[in-house]
């Protein structure tokens, strides 16, 4: 099976919806599930989750796996997926999961999206097309196991309302794939569209806000300062965070960004 420890799975880029629906012939369009990026691996009786960077977050999801495994058909398979915190049928900010305990009426879903290994077979090298197919197969929804659904289209119009309805229904956004095999590490297949661009920061120091409300944190990427940005969330020095911006400007060899806000700790990085 795939190492999952090591496996760098597909990512999400930004980019121009036109131009690469332009450069393919269809493409996938899917909602952006607002949770934590979760490979599961599963193998007869026994289920295992890993973030993208590899960490096994198994024991995190403990009550999770006996509901995810009930939905999956079939043994030795490996799912790509988000978990995200469901409550009255909404689907809370990702920073819910990565509560030590939900409150009454919350729960864990694990949202599907693609199959990358079934028995000896690198389904990952195939075509999206295919994944699709046999991801329709292996899973049974149930109230903790959800398919992201998804539609097929050649034309911006459909995205763009598809885009309109999602966010009106509170989504994060959309994804748009090519029908290309999975590229793992890549992020030229996939692209994402939100109402806000993103980027990982790592924090450096954090002060106090004058009203108490809060801390004023100091974020880089590598050696460069990028600025800083206000939050209620308790983070600590050398943790990533995913920060929200209206736009970048370039400045000499680094840049700025306009209206900066903390959406998330990234615990995943």
């Amino acid at each position: 099976m795939i190492d999952l420890t090591k496996f760098k799975p597909q990512l999400v880029g930004e980019g121009d919806l036109g131009i690469f629906l332009y450069n393919n012939d269809g493409v996938f369009v899917e909602p952006k599930i607002d949770g934590v990026r979760i490979l599961c691996l599963k193998q007869r009786d026994s289920i295992k989750f890993f973030t993208r960077s590899g960490a096994d977050w198994t024991k995190r999801f403990g009550t999770l796996k006996n509901e995810v495994i009930k939905g999956i058909h079939g043994n030795n398979m490996i799912l790509d997926g988000e978990i995200a915190v469901v409550d009255n049928g909404k689907i809370l900010s990702s920073n819910s999961v990565l509560q030590k305990k939900l409150p009454p009426g919350q729960k864990f879903v694990y949202f599907v999206f693609d199959v990358l290994q079934i028995g000896e077979h690198f389904l990952y090298k195939d075509p999206l097309l295919s994944r699709k197919q046999h991801l329709g197969l292996l899973i049974e929804e149930n109230n903790h196991l959800n398919h992201v659904p998804f539609f097929c289209t050649n034309t911006i119009v459909d995205i763009q309302e598809f885009y309109k309805k999602m966010i009106e229904k509170g989504m994060e956004g959309i994804v748009v794939k090519n029908c290309s095999p999975y590229h793992p590490g890549s992020r030229y297949n996939w692209l994402k569209k939100k109402p806000l661009r993103t980027v990982d920061l790592e924090v450096i120091s954090r002060k106090e806000r004058k009203d108490k409300r809060g801390w004023i944190y100091t974020l880089v990427e590598g050696k460069k300062q990028i600025g800083t940005a206000s939050s209620k969330l308790d983070i600590e020095n050398g943790q990533t965070v995913e920060v929200g911006y209206d736009m970048m400007y370039k400045k000499e060899d680094s840049y700025k960004l306009r209206f900066p806000k903390i959406l998330r700790v990234r615990e995943d990085k």
